[in-house]
């Protein structure tokens, strides 16, 4: 076992405030300002907006946007990465949330279309069941289904993100717990037979509650899934870090898109459940 990573932009309003509490935990520099370390675990401070602030805008500096992930766990033997985030959403609804990376279909917010970032399926699930125990009056916590970007780099990462607007982006006591189950969740070692998911919402109701008993690693919601093919089913099996050992899909799924989905899992001698 290496190392931990977590990172965050100094561009984004969360991760300033959840910074200074990193800090305030025993994160102290190493080598230089922008790298923190506690223990294993690393802090990669970053300048630019982690996932383009624009739609359809990704900047050509610096290349890949916005560092190089792969080469710092190289450097400091890193495992994975979780990147402490705001999240956004036009409810305003508080929230604690977590999600892998990736477009099932065109690159809106940065990586590459078409594309999944890998994602650690159990250090996910242990930040998630961390945010569970004890969370602020009045925030859903919940998993996301796979979106946004990073989507090229080897070494597996994904987000746990505060929102749902400015609000909570500068509310120390949500901002605190977070960065509190993030340190939890990284130091735990419980781990869950790890799964993918099909179907439901974005904020993924049912797969939340399954999370508890299994570790979901790429979740193509009901949106994405007019994208899917042969190459995604890979992804989503070869990019969900663990031995995937089943697939679960919404009930609520067209018989067609089930058929569709079974034949894909099938052929990689991965089960299906209807949940």
């Amino acid at each position: 076992m290496g190392n931990k990573g977590i990172s965050l932009s100094l561009s984004d309003p969360a991760a300033v405030t959840m910074l200074n509490f990193f800090k305030k935990k025993g994160f102290n520099e190493y080598e230089t300002e922008k790298i923190l370390k506690l223990d294993d675990i690393f802090l990669i401070i970053l300048d630019p907006f982690i996932v383009p602030e624009r739609k359809n805008e990704v900047p050509s500096t610096p290349n890949p946007y916005p560092i190089d992930y792969d080469e710092i766990a190289s450097k400091h033997n890193i495992d994975y990465y979780v990147i402490a985030s705001r999240h956004w959403a036009q409810s305003g609804q508080p929230s604690l949330t977590v999600h892998a990376t990736g477009n099932f279909g065109d690159a809106l917010y940065g990586g590459r279309s078409h594309e999944l970032q890998f994602v650690p399926a159990n250090p996910l699930r242990r930040v998630f069941l961390s945010l569970l125990k004890n969370p602020p009056s009045g925030f859903q916590i919940s998993l996301e289904a796979t979106h946004h970007s990073p989507t090229q780099f080897k070494t597996p990462l994904f987000f746990a993100e505060v929102g749902s607007s400015e609000v909570q982006w500068k509310n120390d006591v949500a901002c605190n717990y977070l960065v509190d189950c993030i340190i939890a969740g990284l130091k735990s070692e419980e781990s869950a037979p790890v799964v993918i998911g099909f179907g439901g919402g974005h904020y993924c109701p049912k797969f939340s509650v399954y999370e508890k008993q299994y570790a979901f690693g790429h979740i193509a919601a009901k949106y994405s899934l007019e994208y899917l093919n042969d190459d995604l089913f890979e992804q989503m099996v070869k990019k969900s870090v663990g031995e995937v050992k089943a697939a679960y899909l919404e009930s609520s799924l067209k018989s067609s898109e089930k058929k569709i989905i079974q034949n894909g899992m099938d052929a990689m001698g991965i089960p299906c459940f209807i949940k």
